[in-house]
C-alpha cells in the first residue's frame, strides 16, 4: 500500500525538508488548451513557482497510478496525449481509473484528494467549478464535485474565481452552505461592501464577494489559523484576472449566453459541458479567451507561492514558540501545524542517514570580469557573495536527490561562520551538523573571466584540515551508520587515514567515496595507508584527468605501489596487448596520456575510478570478479556507455572500462559558470548510489525492473539491473553536471527534476 500514489523526487524532497508546496490540476493540460500550448502553459506555471523558491506538484493519473508531482518528461508525454485518450477524473472517477490503469487529469477535487492525503494545503489553478446555468423552467442540478470537495478537504484554492459559464450566485450560496470560506484578494483597496467577486475572464462579476483580505500574507494566517482549529474545510482565495489581458463583463456574458444556447441545441451536458462551453468561447472572441486564461492561472501560481511561503513562515513560528514553552516547562519538543501525510500513501517524514557528507564549507567571493582581465590592476566587473565549499556542494547536489542525505562540516567562531550557519540554516536545503573549530571559518575567493572560465582562485580550508575533526566524523558514522559515507580532500592525510583505518576490518562499515578536489590536493590520498582489494574502503574515487595524475605519482612517491600487496592485484589483472589496442581505440589521446594505465595501477586501493573528462564525458574503470557473467547482460538500455572494454576472460580479475561520451544535451552548452559542476556529478551519483534501488520508483532502463539493496559499486554483478542502473546513474551524473554549468548557483537545484 505504501507506493499506491507516486511522488516525483522534487516533492518527496519537498516533503521531508518542510518546504512550501503549490498542486496543480493536469485537466487544465489534457483538456483546458491544446498542444503545444498546454505544454509551454504547464511548464512556465511550474517555472514560476519554482522562482519564488516553491515546489512544484503537478497531479495526474499515469496508467491508473496517482502522481503527486511529474517529471519533465512525464508534462511532455501527457501534454502530447490525444485530449480522447485521457479520462477527466473527479472524486468518483479515481476508483474507476486506477482499476483499469487509464491516463487520467485531474481535476479541482481530484487534485484536493491527492494533495491533503501527501500533507499539501495549497492548489492553484484556473477557475473554480460550481453550479452550471439552469435550462429555462428547469432546475438543472448540475454542481461540480468541486465544491463539495472544498466542503470535506482542508486544501486552499488560489484561483481567479468561479467560472464566469456558471451561476456564480448560486455557486457562492452552495460554498456557504458547505462552510467554505471565500475571500477576494482587494488589490484595488475598495470598501469591503463595493467588492465583487472575479468571474473568471473578468475582473468583476455582478455578486457581492463574501470576505475581502488586502494582502497574501493576511490569506495565510486565515489558512494557519483554520489549521490551528482542525478545520475540516477548504478555502477559495478569489485573485482577478490581470488587468492586460481581463474580458469585459457585459462583453463575456453575451458570448456565454450564446454558447450555453448552443449547447442546450446540441444535447450537451455533464462533463462534456464545460469544454464545450469554453472552446466556443474562445471562438467567439478569437482567443483572447485562451490569453486571458493563460495569464490567470500563472497570476494565480504567484499568488499561490506568495500564500504558501508566508503560511510556511507563520508555522515554523508557531513550531518554534512551542518549542521554546516545551523546554521552559521541561517537556520534549514537539511539532505542531501541518499533519504528517495519512496511512499508507504516506512519505516518510524522518527517514534514516543513508548517505552522509563529509568536508568543506566556506564563505565563496566570486568575482566576473565584464571587460578584458588585465592583471596587477583594477579590474570591472560583478561580485558575488555565496555559501560553497566542495562538501556543501556535494551535500546540496545529493540533497536535491535524496532526503536521506546528512552534511557534516565545521565552521569558526567568526563572521563568515555566522553567515554560514545562518544562510545553510535558512536555505532548509541541507540536513546538516556544523561543529565549531578554533581556525577561522573557510572561505574561497575566485576570478573568472567574461566567459566564465576560472582566472585564479586562492581557498583557506584549513579549519577543516584538522585532525580533531576526524573524531567528530568517527563520532557520527558511528552513530547515524550510513551506507555510504563521500568526503572531500579537504580533509587532511591524516583525517582522511584516521577515518577509514578506524573501520578497516569491520564487516558493518559504509562504503567510502572520494572526491579528489582539485589537483593538489588529490595529492593527500598517496599520503593515506589504504588497504588493497577486497579489503579496500574506499570503493570509489571520482578524480578529473589531472586530479588522476597526481594521484598516481603521490602513490608512486610514496612507496604505495609495492610487490607484497600491490602487485598480486595488477598482475591477477593480465592486462594484455589486446587490451590495450581496443583502450586506444576508444581514444587515443586518453592512452597517450596515461589516463587508462593510472587508472590500472589505483584500481587495487580503490576498485571504482570514475575520472571525469569535462566536456568529453567519463570514463569508469571497476573490478568485477565475475567479468564472463557481463556477456549476458543486455544492451537494451538507452543510458549504455558509448564504448566498453573488458580483459581476457581467463583473467584472474576482471577488469572493465566504460567510456560515457557526454550527452546531446550537454554540447554547446552556454556556460554560465563552471565552479560546481563535477560536485554536482559526484553528489548526484552519491545520493543514487547511497539509495536502495527500488522496484516501485524505478526507472525501466532496459526492460526490466530493479532489486532491492543492488549497488553498482561491488564487485560482482549480481543482476543486469545492477549494471542498467550504473548506466543510468553515470548519465543522468553528466545531465545534473551540465544544468549547473547553465546556472549561476554553484549547484543547480533543476537536478532534482532528472
Amino acid at each position: 500500500m505504501k507506493n499506491i500514489i507516486r511522488l516525483s523526487k522534487e516533492v518527496k524532497n519537498a516533503l521531508n525538508l518542510r518546504k512550501p508546496i503549490v498542486s496543480l490540476e493536469s485537466t487544465i493540460i489534457s483538456h483546458g488548451l491544446p498542444y503545444p500550448q498546454n505544454l509551454e502553459m504547464a511548464q512556465s506555471v511550474e517555472d514560476i513557482l519554482r522562482e519564488h523558491k516553491v515546489t512544484p506538484a503537478t497531479c495526474a493519473f499515469i496508467n491508473g497510478v496517482p502522481h503527486v508531482g511529474l517529471s519533465t518528461s512525464q508534462i511532455h508525454q501527457f501534454a502530447e496525449l490525444p485530449r480522447d485518450s485521457i479520462t477527466k477524473v473527479s472524486r468518483r472517477d479515481i476508483g474507476y481509473v486506477m482499476a483499469n490503469k487509464l491516463n487520467g487529469g485531474t481535476t479541482i477535487a481530484s487534485t484536493m484528494i491527492l494533495s491533503h492525503l501527501m500533507g499539501i494545503k495549497f492548489f492553484a489553478t484556473g477557475g473554480l467549478g460550481g453550479v452550471h446555468r439552469d435550462v429555462p423552467g428547469q432546475f438543472s442540478m448540475d454542481v461540480s464535485a468541486d465544491i463539495t470537495e472544498l466542503g470535506r478537504t482542508p486544501v486552499s484554492v488560489i484561483c481567479a474565481g468561479p467560472k464566469s459559464i456558471l451561476d456564480i450566485d448560486k455557486t457562492l450560496e452552495f460554498l456557504e452552505t458547505q462552510g467554505v470560506f471565500v475571500g477576494t484578494f482587494n488589490e484595488d483597496r475598495k470598501p469591503v461592501s463595493e467588492l465583487k467577486i472575479p468571474g473568471f475572464y473578468c475582473r468583476e462579476s455582478s455578486v457581492a464577494s463574501p470576505f475581502a483580505f488586502g494582502s497574501f500574507g493576511e490569506a495565510a494566517k486565515i489558512v494557519h489559523n483554520q489549521q490551528l482549529m482542525s478545520l475540516q474545510s477548504g478555502n477559495v482565495f478569489c485573485i482577478p484576472p490581470p488587468k492586460e489581458t481581463a474580458l469585459e463583463s457585459q462583453f463575456i456574458d453575451n458570448i456565454i449566453d450564446k454558447a450555453n444556447d448552443k449547447a442546450r441545441v446540441d444535447g450537451i451536458s455533464g462533463k462534456q459541458l464545460t469544454p464545450y462551453l469554453l472552446s466556443e468561447i474562445a471562438s467567439a472572441t478569437k482567443g483572447k479567451s485562451v490569453d486571458c486564461n493563460i495569464s490567470l492561472v500563472k497570476n494565480n501560481a504567484r499568488a499561490a507561492a506568495v500564500i504558501a511561503n508566508e503560511y510556511y513562515k507563520l508555522e515554523k513560528a508557531t513550531e518554534d514558540k512551542n518549542a521554546t514553552e516545551s523546554i521552559e516547562n521541561g517537556g520534549t519538543v514537539a511539532r505542531t501545524g501541518e499533519p504528517k501525510p495519512h496511512g499508507a500513501i504516506h512519505a516518510d517524514t524522518d527517514p534514516s542517514v543513508n548517505l552522509l557528507v563529509v568536508g568543506s564549507v566556506a564563505l565563496d567571493t566570486i568575482s566576473t570580469m565584464t571587460t578584458q582581465t588585465k592583471l596587477k590592476d583594477s579590474n570591472i566587473g560583478k561580485i558575488t557573495n555565496s555559501i560553497g565549499g566542495v562538501g556543501y556542494n556535494l551535500a546540496l547536489a545529493s540533497s536535491y536527490i535524496s532526503n536521506s542525505t546528512k552534511f557534516i562540516s565545521r565552521i569558526g567562531t567568526d563572521f563568515a561562520g555566522d553567515t554560514i550557519a545562518h544562510q545553510i540554516e535558512h536555505q532548509g536545503v541541507i540536513n546538516v551538523k556544523l561543529t565549531k573549530g578554533s581556525c577561522n571559518s573557510a572561505q574561497y575567493s575566485c576570478v573568472h573571466d567574461e566567459k566564465g572560465d576560472l582566472i585564479v582562485a586562492c581557498a583557506d580550508m584549513s579549519i577543516i584540515e584538522d585532525t580533531e575533526f576526524s573524531q567528530q566524523v568517527i563520532e557520527e558514522i558511528n552513530q547515524i551508520q550510513p551506507r555510504v559515507v563521500l568526503m572531500d580532500c579537504n580533509l587532511s592525510s591524516k583525517s582522511i587515514g584516521n577515518i577509514i583505518e578506524h573501520f578497516q576490518g569491520r564487516a558493518s562499515s559504509p562504503n567510502f567515496i572520494v572526491e579528489p578536489t582539485s589537483y593538489v590536493k588529490a595529492e593527500r590520498l598517496g599520503k593515506v595507508k589504504l588497504s588493497t582489494f577486497p579489503h579496500n574502503k574506499i570503493k570509489l574515487v571520482t578524480p578529473t584527468i589531472e586530479e588522476l595524475n597526481t594521484m598516481y605519482e603521490s602513490m608512486e612517491k610514496h612507496h604505495r605501489f609495492d610487490l607484497d600487496r600491490w602487485f598480486p592485484i595488477l598482475d591477477a589483472m593480465n592486462i594484455d596487448a589486446s587490451m590495450r589496442d581496443k583502450l586506444n581505440q576508444i581514444d587515443a589521446s586518453l592512452y597517450a596520456k596515461g589516463v587508462f594505465q593510472q587508472c590500472f595501477h589505483l584500481l587495487p586501493f580503490f576498485q571504482n575510478v570514475l575520472v571525469k573528462l569535462g566536456d568529453r564525458g567519463a570514463m569508469l574503470a571497476s573490478i568485477v570478479v565475475n567479468h564472463k557473467d557481463l556477456k549476458s547482460v543486455p544492451t537494451t538500455s538507452k543510458y549504455k556507455p558509448t564504448a566498453t572494454v573488458v580483459n581476457d576472460v581467463s583473467s584472474k580479475l576482471g577488469v572493465v572500462v566504460e567510456y560515457f561520451a557526454a550527452p546531446k544535451q550537454n554540447q554547446d552548452l552556454s556556460i554560465v559558470n563552471v565552479t560546481g559542476a563535477g560536485d554536482t556529478m559526484v553528489g548526484y551519483l552519491a545520493a543514487r548510489l547511497a539509495s536502495e534501488w527500488d522496484v516501485a520508483t524505478a526507472t525501466d532502463a532496459g526492460d526490466g525492473r530493479g532489486a532491492l539493496g543492488v549497488s553498482w559499486l561491488d564487485c560482482e554483478v549480481k543482476s543486469c539491473e545492477q549494471v542498467w542502473k550504473k548506466w543510468e546513474d553515470i548519465y543522468k551524473a553528466q545531465l545534473a553536471s551540465g544544468l549547473t554549468l547553465l546556472s549561476e548557483n554553484s549547484v543547480s537545484d533543476k537536478i532534482s527534476r532528472l
